[in-house]
């Protein structure tokens, strides 16, 4: 019986624009090798960016945003027929998670998931939680972002997300959980809703069918 090959769901890094843009473009070799960006330490194959919306426009066979952090601008580009911008006006502020691609000396995002972030201040929450990651903040600085995160990062959900997540790791002997088996074991009403956003956001894959790992 011929063994099946799982990709694996590569993981979304928060990063900065201009890490995409300055970064040097590695194409990947082989049939499960993605292509990806070197951004200091990390391989950055799926990008996970807080940007504000800055243009829109359909040029030719695909739809385009551009979207701005403050460090730098790029485009998401789709080359599906509906536009994936539909209800996204200039001037908001965006969670975009894409694969980052470049055709000739351009570079551009190809959108996997959008969602517009009501509350400004979380592109504050955002720079502070990338400096952080860097060992950037002191003083002052890193007692605002330590509070910040108490108060406005840590949602319910996410603390849910979080003990989900442990839960699989826990439960794992090494081949995957049944999806079936952690929502009976978590018994909260919106664990499979959790499961498909830890699934979407790159946390979590399936190593077939109904059977899920944490990506380490």
């Amino acid at each position: 019986m011929q063994e099946t090959k799982v990709q694996k769901r590569q993981v979304a890094y928060k990063v900065r624009i201009n890490e995409l843009l300055k970064g040097r473009y590695i194409r990947g070799e082989g049939e499960w090798a993605p292509n990806y960006i070197e951004a200091g330490d990390k391989q950055v194959s799926r990008a996970n960016i807080l940007a504000v919306v800055v243009s829109k426009s359909e040029e030719g066979n695909y739809h385009s945003i551009g979207i701005d952090d403050g460090s730098g601008k790029i485009s998401a580009r789709s080359f599906e027929e509906e536009s994936f911008a539909d209800g996204i006006g200039i001037g908001e502020i965006i969670l975009l998670i894409g694969r980052p691609r470049e055709y000739g000396s351009e570079r551009y995002i190809v959108p996997e998931i959008i969602k517009k972030i009501g509350n400004p201040l979380w592109v504050k929450a955002r720079e502070m939680e990338l400096k952080k990651n860097k060992g950037a903040l002191v003083g002052q600085e890193a007692e605002l972002a330590a509070g910040y995160e108490e108060t406005e990062i840590k949602t319910e959900t996410e603390d849910v997300a979080a003990k989900i997540f442990e839960l699989i790791k826990g439960v794992d002997s090494g081949e995957g959980v049944d999806i079936e088996e952690i929502i009976k074991k978590a018994n909260l009403d919106n664990a499979e809703n959790i499961i498909e956003n830890l699934l979407k956001n790159g946390e979590i894959f399936e190593v077939k069918p109904g059977r899920i790992k944490v990506l380490e």
